[in-house]
């Protein structure tokens, strides 16, 4: 069995996955095609990226997955899909803040899970950190119930967004089971493949198209497979064989930053004034939870060998 990564490599790593995700929501908003077409291209160019590496990972395995680790697997895939979908709907209603910020609620549901599932049962200073993160979220969806601009229309994106929330914490709480026993490449290229099936069910049902779109359009699938989908989910599906699945939750709090940042710089989009009320206090959660230095349990053994009897065994001082 592979040495868990280093401190360092795993802060590295997860600075590299948050910085890729934070430019979803940019993306999603430049192209130029529906939020169920995106989302379906993002999964299946993602597993078509993967399925050489997990060809090669599945030569080497040693029989196939027992049934209930293919389900996880599966379950995991729909609530993905469910997840994108959800979220970049979410996104033809709302800010990018609010969409952002209020997605990312993810933890409240996955500290619960990990506890009652996985074990893994957040310390009392990560739970308050959640809950500052949830205030600054409560802020800043009042940012849009008080505008006028936005109204209603922003409120059932508020609500497609904290959906989202809900479905990626089934996510990340099944790929932390799976991935204790199944490499990244065939965990993630499943996953993937699972989700785009479903989503193109929905484009399907819904009548998105999927094909037609400019060079922009295209050139935005491309940023969200590369960026978003293989340097952002793949690399947090591969840090859940040795990161619970709270702490990845938690540093993925941090995306609104860089994602309101890009909104204003690149779209011009200025957060409403209780945005930068609510925001601090989602860092200041961030920052709390970050603090614990809570390390997860480590995968439980395939085979507990009896230890050898000491040399000096029988024998008195």
């Amino acid at each position: 069995m592979a040495s868990p990564p280093s401190p360092r490599l795993v802060a590295a790593a997860l600075v590299v996955a948050v910085l890729a995700v934070s430019t979803s929501s940019i993306l999603i908003r430049v192209a130029e095609a529906p939020s169920l077409a995106l989302a379906f291209w993002r999964c299946a160019l993602g597993a078509a990226a993967l399925a050489p590496f997990a060809a090669r990972a599945r030569r080497t395995a040693i029989g196939p997955p027992p049934p209930a680790l293919r389900r996880q697997v599966a379950g995991a895939g729909v609530l993905l899909a469910l997840h994108f979908a959800a979220f970049v709907s979410s996104l033809s209603f709302t800010t990018v803040a609010s969409a952002a910020v209020l997605v990312t609620m993810s933890p409240l549901f996955v500290g619960a899970g990990a506890a009652v599932f996985l074990s893994e049962s957040p310390s009392r200073r990560t739970w308050a950190g959640m809950g500052l993160a949830t205030a600054g979220a409560v802020g800043i969806a009042a940012a849009d119930l008080g505008a006028a601009t936005l109204g209603a229309r922003a409120l059932v994106g508020d609500g497609l967004a904290f959906a989202g929330a809900v479905f990626v914490a089934g996510y990340l709480l099944l790929g932390r089971a799976a991935r204790r026993s199944l490499p990244v490449s065939r965990y993630a290229t499943v996953v993937y493949g699972v989700a785009a099936v479903v989503l193109l069910a929905a484009c399907v049902v819904t009548g998105a198209d999927l094909t037609g779109y400019d060079r922009t359009t295209w050139l935005a699938i491309a940023g969200l497979v590369v960026g978003p989908q293989l340097l952002g989910h793949t690399v947090f599906n591969t840090l859940l064989a040795s990161v619970s699945a709270t702490a990845i939750a938690v540093v993925v709090l941090a995306e609104p930053v860089g994602s309101t940042l890009l909104a204003y710089l690149l779209l011009g989009e200025s957060p409403a004034p209780l945005f930068w009320v609510g925001a601090p206090f989602v860092l200041a959660g961030v920052w709390l939870s970050a603090r614990t230095g809570e390390r997860p349990a480590p995968p439980p053994p395939a085979a507990a060998a009896p230890a050898p009897p000491a040399p000096d065994a029988g024998r008195r001082a």
